[in-house]
């Protein structure tokens, strides 16, 4: 397993990669790490080259600016797959890391095998309306509290945490239009159960061209971890149906 960092003129990326053949870039949700992945890495690395990179303010991942975005974030995945050579990889992404994919695929179509989208939203109105207004409130208090307190290493926690949390209330940006112009093909995965909206998965597929839903009955946001052979079995059949 080969594991060290990237420096961008923005970040300081962890990465690991692991496996042979076709490349698999693995990224996870908010305020995750790349750890997450660690039972699909043992299966995929079997047939697939696994990369799994920790996001910008994540993890063992730094960043040089206090604010950032999906698309930054789809940009900096672009730049771990220039520095390693490869010209095209299938992404597999897990809630905010499913919302990167995504916006991978919309700005660097000639770069995507495929893409797994697990418990991912489109728009930020896609995630349930008790779940949303609750994402507003913490990012109402956090910004109370870090506004009234002088540079402190509590001051900068709270940054950080405010800014995870702007990434649910104010993105992705995925319309419409955008979602079907992504050229791949897409496996979108959730649970009926999920922080998602059902009407709102539903959509996301119905713009997609070449998409395929699979939407797992009683399934929570963390389907894709508590149902994990089911999931992978759906994955690993999408593979093969693409000639991935």
């Amino acid at each position: 397993m080969k594991s060290t960092y990237l420096d961008t003129s923005e970040a300081h990326l962890y990465y690991e990669v692991v496996g042979h053949g076709t490349p698999v870039l693995m990224l996870h949700g908010n305020s995750q790490s790349h750890h997450v992945f660690h039972s699909y890495k043992r299966n995929l690395q079997k047939s697939y080259q696994v990369i799994l990179m920790d996001s910008r303010g994540h993890g063992r991942s730094m960043t040089a600016r206090q604010s950032f975005t999906i698309h930054d974030m789809a940009c900096d995945a672009a730049a771990l797959l220039d520095h390693l050579g490869i010209a095209k990889a299938i992404l597999l992404g897990f809630s905010d890391g499913a919302n990167i994919a995504l916006e991978f695929a919309c700005c660097f179509p000639e770069r995507t095998l495929a893409v797994i989208s697990a418990s991912g939203n489109a728009l930020s109105y896609g995630l349930r309306f008790p779940v949303r207004l609750a994402a507003q409130f913490t990012g109402c208090a956090l910004s109370f509290l870090k506004n009234r307190l002088p540079d402190s290493p509590l001051r900068l926690q709270l940054t950080k945490r405010l800014q995870l949390n702007t990434l649910l209330t104010d993105s992705p940006h995925l319309s419409a239009r955008r979602l079907q112009h992504i050229q791949a093909p897409v496996l979108i995965l959730a649970g009926t159960r999920d922080l998602i909206k059902t009407s709102h998965t539903r959509w996301m597929a119905e713009q997609i061209p070449n998409s395929q839903l699979r939407l797992i009955e009683g399934g929570t946001h963390k389907v894709l971890f508590l149902r994990e052979q089911q999931c992978t079995s759906y994955i690993l059949d999408f593979l093969r149906r693409n000639h991935l």
